[in-house]
Order: structure tokens, then C-alpha cells, then sequence
């Protein structure tokens, strides 16, 4: 994250953007994107404020530079583009980015927090108010507009967004709740599990439960009793590491879950118990009260697949995680990858110590571009990239390594190819050297991956 401060402007640009120079402030390619990133840093810059020491100056800046971008209308400027197209009016059906811009930006001044009447706020406010208006309103941005009109304290259009959400919930068996989206990326014929929901959707419901547990007064009942069946949903997405897909629908899932937490807690403390088995033995006993509450207790299972029993006293979070390996199957992937070396075969002494990787990466899924897209390239044992090499490559192929792996960021993968290549060299000898792997998977839509192995010149004579 890099910080722009010039003639009272600042921005949060990425590290994959880049600037040019605009009248007296930065313009950046992807201003979109960075607006949406300033808007953020400001927000968490200001609640950070009652625990770490944050300068006035970095808060003024970030909601200065800001503000210069609202119009006349009270919406925010939008240049650029979302880099996840889910959320997109072009792309099936989307949102339109100035709308959901400005909504986001007003979330962030009242979440400072500026008060309704500030006028930033209330030319904000005009402008959300008209966005309501629309005949079709994307279910994302009717989310986004419920929870900024519950922070104003506008409770009648607060209720208007959530009653028409509501009435295009989906109501699983398990007496959870969510929202989907309308188009749905192509169910992969070799890769079947997908449990979890995609990116857009985590970040959706999220904006939903922050809407129901914000306002005046306290949530009803029969509001509480919805956010429960949401937040059960949202529980039931999370990774093994409590995270989500990505760093922005895990920090609106999360932030959700703390303000259902704060609005429930009971101070009559916490106490759970589980006892799991397997047959006749018992393999351990879990105890939760407030003391370790916080402390993530886990359990290895000695045998998979295997039968066992877990038997709960009180009210916590459980969850089991399986790891496993797949082989490469390629028959439904959304990218086409091509991994070579150069040389591909063992010619000279020089092939042992050094070769080029070369890569090739094209989009062959049901959109017409991907979201921004990782290609991770793992190093062969023994192999370290070489800097200089990856040094040479420029936007909109931005690369980062570390000694084991170089990823690489795009900003979109369309049907055409986009080709890069880097030089690595041998660390260290090893003997029968394995393939290594490289896979391409889009940010947001992390079930659109491919994969591909490479190996060295000279471990088999082939690449």
C-alpha cells in the first residue's frame, strides 16, 4: 500500500496501480479501486485512533482528497474499474460502479464518524436517495444502500432496502439465510466441491447483517432472530483460518460478525462443553467459558474417512477441516496455461545452473474478462528466482517473489494470451528432482483456477 500526499491530497494507491499527473492531484489508472482503498484506510485510520496513535493530518488528508471528488449531485467521481466484474452493471446484470462508489464512500464518512448533517454527507445522502429511485436496483448495492442510510439514521429507507431484500432470500433447510447472486460461474465437471460461496456474495450478506444490527434503536426481535440465521450462514463460509476468499469480503464478513457479537453478549458468561469421540473412545474434551472464549481449540482425527461423534453442552463455533491432494485435470478450466522452460531440454553445461521459465495465460471461462488474476509459479527444490529477471516485467503484470515462489498480480485475463517469463538459477543440488507447480486462479472467484507442472532441463531431459 503505497500513500500519495501532494498539495493536500491524499491517496492509498495499491501497489499494482500506477499514476499519471491530472491537473493537482494523482489520477490513478485504476482510481476506482483507490478511492474505494482510501475510503477504508480512512474509516480504520479513525477507529484506530482510541487505541493506537494516528496523526489528525493522514485523516484530514484521506477525507479531504475525498471529498474533492464529489459532484455537484452529491455522487462520487468514478474513473476506472472494479477489479472484481461481479459487482459490475456490464457484466451480467452488475453495479453500476458511480453508485456503488458513492455509497461506499458515504459508509466510510459515517463510519469516521461525520454526523448526517455534515454537508458532505447530506449532498452524499441526496445523491443515494436518488440511486434508490432506479427501477432495477443490483442486490449488492441495495445492501450497500441499507446499511448507509441505517448509519444516517434513516430508518424508513433502511426498512425499504431490507424489505426488498428479504423477499429474494434464500431460506436453506438448515434454517440459515442468505442472498445470492443472479449468474453463477460454471459448475467445473473436474472439480466438483464447491462449499463455499464465492467472494461477492460473502461481502453482500455481510453489508445485509451490519444493516440489521444498525440502527436508532435496539434490532427487534424478529431482527435479531434474522441476523442469526445470517450469521449462521457467514460461520459456515469461513476457511480453516477464519478468513474468507479474499481481504475485503473477510473484512466486512468480520466486521458483521463483531457487531452481531456486541449486540448479543450476555454477561452472564459463557459456558460450553464438547466431548469428542470415536466408537467407545474418547478422544478429547473441549471447555469454553470466558476465560478462553477467544482461543482456538483444535483436535487431530486419527483416521479419515472414520466415523466420530461430537456432543455439545452450550452454544460455540465447531468446525472440521480436510485437506487433500487432486490430480491435474484440466477439462472444464476457466484459463488455459501454458508452463515451458527454456531450454526445454538438457543442452550444455548452463542448463544444469540456470533456465528461464515462460508462461502464457489466457481466459477461456463464461465472462469476458477475469477479475484480477494470481499466477503463483512454486520453485523447483533447490531453485531460487532470479531478481533481476522479474524486475524487468511492467503494469499490468506486476510480480512479487520470495525464494520458494513468484507470484505474479494481473490486473484482467482476457481470451487473448498475455506471456511473461524470469530466470532462475540452482541454490543448492538436489537429487531426483519432482515437477513443481504453477496455478492461475482469479482473486475473487477462487473456484476459476488452472493448473500446470513444470520440472527442470536436466532432471529428465524433457521440460
Amino acid at each position: 500500500m503505497v500513500f500519495k500526499s501532494e498539495d493536500n491530497c491524499l491517496y492509498v494507491q495499491p501497489p499494482h496501480c500506477w499514476c499519471k499527473r491530472d491537473f493537482d492531484c494523482p489520477v490513478l489508472l485504476c482510481s476506482v479501486l483507490s478511492y474505494r482503498l482510501t475510503a477504508f484506510v480512512l474509516k480504520s485510520f479513525a477507529r484506530a485512533r482510541s487505541i493506537i496513535f494516528v496523526e489528525d493530518k493522514h485523516i484530514n488528508d484521506a477525507q479531504n482528497s475525498l471529498t474533492r471528488q464529489q459532484e455537484n449531485d452529491g455522487c462520487f467521481r468514478s474513473a476506472g474499474s472494479l477489479f472484481n466484474n461481479a459487482l459490475k452493471v456490464q457484466e451480467e446484470g452488475g453495479v453500476d460502479d458511480q453508485s456503488a462508489l458513492s455509497t461506499y464512500i458515504t459508509i466510510s464518512l459515517l463510519e469516521v464518524p461525520l454526523p448526517p448533517n455534515h454537508p458532505v454527507v447530506q449532498n452524499a445522502l441526496v445523491c443515494l436517495e436518488k440511486v434508490t429511485e432506479a427501477k432495477e436496483i443490483h442486490i449488492y448495492l441495495r445492501a450497500l444502500l441499507a446499511y448507509a442510510f441505517a448509519l444516517a439514521g434513516k430508518d424508513d429507507k433502511r426498512q425499504e432496502m431490507l424489505d426488498s431484500l428479504l423477499k429474494v432470500a434464500v431460506k436453506d433447510e438448515d434454517g440459515s439465510i442468505h442472498w445470492e447472486r443472479s449468474w453463477k460461474p460454471k459448475q467445473r465437471s473436474d472439480f466438483p466441491l464447491s462449499l463455499r460461496a464465492p467472494s461477492a456474495e460473502i461481502e453482500l450478506n455481510g453489508y445485509v447483517l451490519l444493516a440489521l444490527m444498525t440502527k436508532k434503536t435496539s434490532p427487534s426481535q424478529e431482527e435479531l432472530t434474522t441476523a442469526a440465521a445470517i450469521v449462521k450462514w457467514l460461520t459456515k463460509q469461513q476457511n480453516p483460518n477464519g478468513g474468507y476468499s479474499s481481504t475485503q469480503d473477510t473484512v466486512v464478513a468480520l466486521q458483521a460478525l463483531s457487531q452481531y457479537r456486541t449486540l448479543t453478549y450476555s454477561k452472564d458468561g459463557i459456558d460450553a462443553r464438547v466431548t469428542l469421540s470415536s466408537g467407545d473412545t474418547v478422544l478429547t474434551q473441549f471447555h469454553v467459558d470466558s476465560n478462553n472464549s477467544l482461543l482456538l481449540q483444535c483436535q487431530d482425527l486419527p483416521q479419515v474417512p472414520g466415523n466420530y461423534k461430537a456432543e455439545v453442552t452450550g452454544c460455540i463455533f465447531m468446525q472440521t477441516a480436510l485437506k487433500y491432494n487432486v490430480p491435474l485435470r484440466q477439462e472444464d478450466a476457466p484459463f488455459r496455461l501454458d508452463v515451458h522452460t527454456v531450454p526445454e531440454t538438457c543442452t550444455g553445461n548452463k542448463a544444469h545452473v540456470t533456465f528461464d521459465i515462460a508462461m502464457s495465460v489466457s481466459y477461456t471461462g463464461q465472462r469476458l474478462v477475469s477479475n484480477m488474476a494470481i499466477v503463483k509459479i512454486n520453485m523447483l527444490s533447490g531453485y531460487i528466482p532470479e531478481k533481476s529477471s522479474i524486475k524487468k516485467v511492467f503494469f499490468p503484470q506486476v510480480p512479487f517473489s520470495t525464494k520458494s515462489s513468484v507470484l505474479y498480480f494481473l490486473m484482467q485475463v482476457r481470451n487473448t494470451s498475455q506471456t511473461f517469463s524470469f530466470t532462475v538459477e540452482q541454490e543448492t543440488p538436489v537429487r531426483g528432482l519432482k515437477p513443481a507447480l504453477v496455478k492461475v486462479y482469479d482473486y475473487y472467484e477462487t473456484d476459476e483456477f488452472a493448473t500446470a507442472e513444470y520440472t527442470a532441463p536436466c532432471s529428465t531431459g524433457k521440460a
